[in-house]
């Protein structure tokens, strides 16, 4: 989640609120040298900032991406989040809901440290007619505006899934195009997953059960991914039938999910072995729900060849020559990569 702090920062009465939380929860951040320092300190923490400024290490000196002051402070919390973020999307198409903030330009996405706020925000865009998620989120990325902290629900993450949390916000501080939403968080999902495999692969050895273990949930959220995009690919060709009028794509709507859903009940036993993605309820998703994957999975494969062919599968080389491609191209980087490979 890219840069959710710095558009809560915004000048209104209502970011005027949300950025008093965010202030407020900074205030609390305990340094982690003090932690790592008081004898007091449980052996869990103890552990738990040893992972962090091992990855924060690995981030810097392996995979090149920007030293930051990030995660070098510690808040405890009574939620298992951070807060909560609504995205929207039109009803019969997959035209994308933004929000204009100062800095940052557009962003498809809303971020509440307030549950009643968000969905205050849900009521209001559902009663323009949108399709629309409210989600929690565990991290963002303020973009070197503020230090970004570690939060006490993390210690319970596993290995793998802190180092991605931690390298994908580590990505957006080091890369953050305005106006180019699609890229930034493309960039940073496909950055956070290369990364944590590399750091798990040297940390715990390439043949792990920790690396194993890694990449049999990767195995289970790309088809789950795939899965997502095939639906939207016919939603996506129901909206754009010029025949069909609105109340017509509604209905199609309706009969693909409710079709697709069927079909999942039935392929997910042999599809995924973690027991979230078999359990999912398919039906219960929309234009909002789908759109989001869009926006972080949808053209993974352009990130893979240039880390592949134009960065020779080094990490270091992936960040710099994007870094340096941006300086060229600016928002237009998606199609200056696809001129670079040819294609």
């Amino acid at each position: 989640m890219a840069c959710l702090s710095a558009s809560l920062l915004s000048s209104s009465c209502w970011y005027v609120r949300q950025a008093g939380h965010f202030l407020s929860e900074r205030a609390r951040a305990v340094p982690v040298s003090r932690l790592e320092a008081d004898p007091g300190s449980p052996e869990e923490l103890r552990r738990f900032l040893s992972l962090v400024e091992d990855v924060r290490a690995f981030a810097t000196e392996q995979a090149g991406l920007k030293p930051t002051r990030n995660y070098t402070g510690y808040v405890a919390l009574d939620r298992d989040y951070v807060a909560d973020v609504v995205s929207a999307c039109a009803a019969d198409s997959f035209t994308r809901y933004h929000w204009r903030y100062p800095f940052l330009g557009e962003l498809p996405y809303k971020g509440f440290y307030r549950r009643e706020d968000a969905e205050e925000e849900v009521a209001r865009l559902k009663a323009a007619g949108l399709d629309v998620i409210i989600r929690k989120v565990d991290a963002f990325s303020s973009l070197g505006f503020f230090r970004d902290p570690l939060y006490s629900f993390m210690t319970a993450y596993p290995p793998d899934a802190l180092a991605e949390l931690i390298l994908h916000e580590s990505a957006h501080a080091t890369l953050f195009i305005k106006g180019a939403g699609q890229f930034n968080e493309e960039f940073a999902t496909f950055t956070g997953r290369v990364a944590a495999e590399a750091w798990l692969a040297m940390r715990y050895g390439p043949d792990s059960p920790e690396l194993a273990a890694r990449r049999a949930r990767r195995a289970d959220g790309e088809a789950f991914t795939a899965w997502l995009a095939e639906t939207a690919r016919l939603l996506d060709a129901a909206y754009r039938d010029a025949a069909m009028t609105p109340e017509d794509k509604l209905e199609r709507k309706a009969s693909i999910i409710a079709e697709r859903a069927a079909a999942y009940r039935e392929a997910a036993p042999r599809l995924f072995s973690g027991e979230g993605y078999r359990s999912f309820d398919m039906g219960s998703i929309n234009n909002a729900y789908l759109d989001l994957y869009r926006l972080y999975e949808e053209d993974l494969s352009l990130y893979r060849r240039w880390y592949d062919e134009a960065a020779g599968g080094e990490l270091p080389r992936f960040i710099s020559s994007l870094l340096e491609l941006e300086r060229e191209a600016g928002t237009d980087i998606k199609q200056a990569m696809l001129q670079r490979l040819g294609s």
